[in-house]
C-alpha cells in the first residue's frame, strides 16, 4: 500500500518536474508542422501573412507547409522576441506548440 505522506509529496514535485521538462524541451518543427496542417486553408495562409510582414516568409501565401514556412519558423524560434518569452511559458506542451504558430499575432509578446 501507498504511503499517503509520500504521495503528498510526490504529487507536487512529479508537477514541477513536468512543468520544467515542458519548458526546457522546446517547440519543434514537426509539432508545429502538424498544427499548422490542422487547421484551416485561410489559417494557414493569414499564419504564413504574418510571418511574411514580420520578414521571415519569403514564399508564397498558399497555406501549404513547406520549406520556407518551416524555415521561416526557423528563424523565429531562433529570434530575440521569441527567445526572451518561450522560456518562461509554463502551460501545456500542445499551448506551446499553438502560442508558437499564432506567435506574431498576439500583443503580449511585443
Amino acid at each position: 500500500m501507498i504511503d499517503r505522506r509520500c504521495f503528498i509529496l510526490a504529487a507536487p514535485l512529479a508537477a514541477l518536474a513536468a512543468g520544467a521538462s515542458a519548458q526546457a524541451g522546446g517547440v519543434t518543427l514537426d509539432e508545429l508542422r502538424r498544427e499548422f496542417e490542422s487547421r484551416p486553408a485561410s489559417t494557414r495562409r493569414g499564419v504564413q501573412n504574418s510571418l511574411k510582414l514580420s520578414g521571415y516568409y519569403t514564399g508564397a501565401l498558399d497555406g501549404a507547409w513547406g520549406p520556407a514556412t518551416a524555415n521561416a519558423f526557423r528563424a523565429l524560434m531562433a529570434s530575440a522576441r521569441y527567445r526572451r518569452h518561450a522560456p518562461h511559458w509554463t502551460w501545456a506542451r500542445h499551448v506551446q506548440v499553438i502560442e508558437t504558430l499564432f506567435f506574431l499575432d498576439s500583443d503580449a509578446y511585443l
